[in-house]
């Protein structure tokens, strides 16, 4: 009985004890909320309200900044979470920078710092820098630089550059219909790059460039633009997505990304690009393709193009899957474990090569020193009526030859090693005789060249 007393007794001065500390805690949560910048327990609570016109310089000279007919010739922008816009702006009424400030949060009273922003013009360069003040918590993130397009008539960013760089935040350059759109912006350049940020044109966005680079790493590259152009193009996202509807460049296109997906309708160019533990998925391709960048960092990647109408290079792959419909240039692919599928014939000069992955190719009319081979993997090789020589290298894999019936072929083998031909045979060629003695075969009196070397099974399909 008195013990229990002891226990209830216990448990009462416990629960107020806990309401005392609650209590104390709101208290304290109270006065941080009604008066920001106070420090209590080592703790601040910020809120900020503002928006800021920016019609002058911060720095000593006080410079007027005429955005109507601009004293500067390009513009950088550099903020750490602030979302950046380059658009016209429904709620702005005339051609200038604005910030608009409505960040909240907590931060520990070492790290507090007041929110601040510099501008200044530098070698004709309109330079805005925003310091964020960094919390521990965030009840919003909520800042926005504008570089707002009031005036269609008279726009300061006309044939000039545009250089954006933040660390978390988001770039908008184009607007909406909701937004307020500028379909006239006439940038001249635009280089934007961007950590966690994700970067956002849209279809009101300048569709032609002398430069456009677009870098993140894991955010987004989305251009909803229909088409756009640039004499120089980089599109790169460490672990983003790359989203593009059609591209041209009369240089080289360069698309990168190594944990990512890039989907695009068309390209107008030739396409250089790094790759690794990527997805990339492209319908047409009016160039060709160099993956040459990627060297041995190419690797656990997805690679599925329809049309390229150039040349088509991709060597020192691992674990890496092509699937190509057509190739209309020499093809050079390797990879070691992946799946290589080309559905269109490949012409002369072409080579194609796996370790243990699975080939699946067609070959096209009148192709001559086309070469393919795997070591341990399956190859399908589909021959076309007439070719002048082809060559097929197969280890210790299964080959599948497909070849027209009414025509005359001139066969060549050999083998890796003649004293192991353990399950070595010719499948549906009808051969009762030692192959040794009649090297090379001729069927249907010879004709078309095919070098055969191998070491097992050869299964050839009549059509």
């Amino acid at each position: 009985m008195a013990k229990d007393k002891v226990k209830n007794g216990f448990f009462l001065y416990f629960g107020l004890f806990l309401l005392i500390i609650l209590a104390v805690v709101l208290i304290i949560f109270v006065v941080m909320l009604f008066m920001p910048g106070t420090s209590i327990l080592g703790l601040e609570y910020f809120s900020n309200s503002n928006k800021i016109l920016v019609t002058q310089t911060t720095d000593a000279s006080k410079t007027e900044i005429n955005f109507d007919s601009p004293n500067f010739s390009s513009v950088e922008i550099n903020c750490s979470y602030a979302n950046v816009y380059v658009q016209k702006n429904n709620e702005l009424k005339r051609n200038a920078v604005y910030i608009l400030n409505n960040s909240k949060g907590f931060v520990t009273s070492s790290n507090a710092k007041d929110f601040h922003y510099d501008v200044k013009i530098e070698g004709g360069v309109l330079k805005v820098s925003v310091s964020e003040q960094n919390a521990f918590l965030y009840f919003s993130k909520d800042i926005k630089i504008i570089f707002q397009i009031a005036n269609e008539n008279s726009n300061p960013l006309k044939n000039k550059s545009v250089k954006i760089k933040t660390t978390d935040g988001n770039v908008y350059v184009g607007g909406s219909v909701i937004t307020g759109y500028s379909h006239d912006l006439d940038l001249s350049s635009l280089d934007i790059q961007t950590s966690g940020g994700s970067v956002f044109l849209s279809k009101h966005a300048p569709n032609s460039y002398n430069t456009l680079n677009v870098k993140t790493q894991s955010g987004d590259i989305i251009i909803n633009d229909a088409s756009i152009s640039a004499d120089n193009m980089l599109l790169d996202s460490a672990s983003g997505n790359i989203n593009v509807n059609e591209i041209s460049s009369s240089n080289n296109i360069n698309l990168n990304s190594e944990k990512g997906s890039i989907t695009i309708n068309k390209i107008n160019g030739n396409v250089v690009s790094k790759c690794s533990n990527a997805y990339m998925q492209i319908s047409d391709i009016n160039g060709s393709v160099d993956f040459s960048p990627s060297s041995k960092s190419f690797a656990s990647s997805v690679i599925k193009i329809g049309n390229v109408s150039g040349n088509f290079y991709a060597t020192e792959a691992r674990d890496t899957d092509f699937e190509i419909s057509h190739i209309g240039n020499s093809a050079q692919i390797e990879t070691s474990t992946g799946y290589i599928k080309i559905d269109d014939g490949i012409v002369s000069g072409s080579k194609i090569k796996t370790v243990s992955g699975e080939i699946d190719i067609k070959v096209a009319s009148h192709a001559s020193s086309v070469e393919v081979q795997s070591n341990k993997g399956n190859i399908n090789l589909h021959l076309p009526e007439q070719f002048s020589s082809v060559t097929v290298a197969n280890d210790v894999g299964q080959t599948y030859l497909y070849l027209p019936k009414d025509y005359g072929y001139t066969f060549y083998f050999s083998y890796f090693n003649t004293e192991d031909l353990e399950g070595f045979k010719f499948n549906n060629i009808n051969l009762n005789l030692d192959i040794e003695k009649v090297n090379p075969l001729l069927v249907n009196s010879g004709g078309s060249s095919l070098y055969v070397k191998c070491n097992k099974q050869v299964n050839f399909y009549w059509q």
